[in-house]
């Protein structure tokens, strides 16, 4: 498959999807002051060539009654991708990663319940080169993936798409379920947001057999009560940003919560979880660049008061990040969708 050539335009798209992934293309338009017929253009030449997709964050309490756990594994008599392309097999793992450091191998297993999150990682050490497995259990978790940025837009752009999704902080994610259990038309229409966020409310009543004027309704209810969020998944090396990080952080004693929000809101960051470990604080995040992770290292982190050490790795090889396979040759693959319980 051939790479995609990115031009300005394209690259205020993407910046554009990134905060307002289902906005309309008139609205956009009116806001980068582009066509709207020249966007949608655009956007269907990306997403035919595997760059993005449209697809939907379920809410933990929809498909799970547990935390994540991010796993970092050790290996023995195998290749680190030889061993990597034996885990894809095994269920619930919502990422996959080669990293640099002392533990070759790095997975986040979020099961739909702690009885199947201690089975998986317990598969996890019968798969042939796995020596150890390091399992830190999420304590909380502030999602950062969703509203990561890649600074493509003017701050008055940026504003206008964040007004159009009336869009609020991610918080702290937690694994509670709905009050109310969800009707039948409600759980479909989560279903095919999940796999097509962009999809309109007339094409979703059609799939699920309701009327439009349902199909409105339940579209509306289901985004307005955050069971579905939108969000954009792309090919992020194809964009420029070359390398995906971990960050391991040692914290004093009552810094963590403050510590976690000051890295939350760095624009480099893709997600910050409290974990149950010596070292307290796990993030991800995705730059440019290694000479760009120094200086997020030696400069953003340096400014923040209360962390004591950092443990920095490198992702050499990301074949899956919330739940999507992604290859740097062909793009986007299948989607792991989680299912609802």
């Amino acid at each position: 498959m051939t790479r995609p050539l990115l031009d300005e335009l394209d690259r205020r798209l993407i910046g554009a999807l990134h905060l307002a992934p289902r906005a309309t293309w008139d609205d956009i338009g009116g806001i980068l002051s582009a066509d709207a017929g020249t966007l949608k253009r655009r956007y269907d030449r990306l997403h035919e060539a595997r760059m993005v997709r449209v697809i939907g964050q379920a809410d933990w309490g929809m498909h799970t009654t547990a935390m994540p756990v991010h796993v970092f594994l050790d290996i023995t008599g195998e290749t680190p991708l030889a061993v990597l392309d034996r885990l894809r097999d095994l269920p619930h793992l919502q990422l996959l990663a080669q990293i640099s450091g002392d533990y070759p191998l790095y997975a986040v297993v979020h099961a739909p319940s702690e009885a199947a999150t201690s089975e998986a990682i317990d598969r996890m050490f019968s798969v042939p080169g796995v020596r150890r497995v390091n399992a830190l259990p999420a304590l909380s978790t502030l999602r950062r993936g969703i509203t990561w940025d890649p600074q493509f837009l003017t701050d008055t752009e940026r504003a206008g798409l964040l007004e159009l999704t009336g869009a609020r902080p991610e918080g702290t994610a937690t694994a509670t379920p709905p009050a109310k259990p969800l009707s039948e038309a409600e759980r479909t229409v989560v279903a095919l947001l999940i796999q097509d966020s962009r999809a309109s409310a007339a094409s979703i009543g059609r799939a699920a057999g309701l009327a439009t004027s349902t199909a409105h309704r339940v579209v509306r209810r289901v985004l307005d009560e955050g069971w579905v969020k939108p969000r954009l998944e792309i090919v992020s090396e194809w964009l420029g940003f070359q390398t995906p990080f971990i960050l391991r952080l040692r914290v004093a004693p009552g810094e963590t919560p403050d510590v976690m929000h000051r890295i939350d809101q760095l624009p480099q960051t893709r997600l910050v979880a409290h974990v149950a470990s010596d070292m307290s604080v796990l993030a991800t995040g995705l730059v440019t660049d290694r000479s760009a992770l120094a200086l997020f290292v030696d400069h953003e982190l340096a400014e923040i008061p209360g962390i004591l050490t950092v443990s920095v790795d490198v992702m050499l090889a990301e074949p899956r990040r919330y739940w999507l396979d992604r290859d740097l040759t062909s793009g986007l693959g299948e989607f792991h969708v989680p299912p609802l319980l």
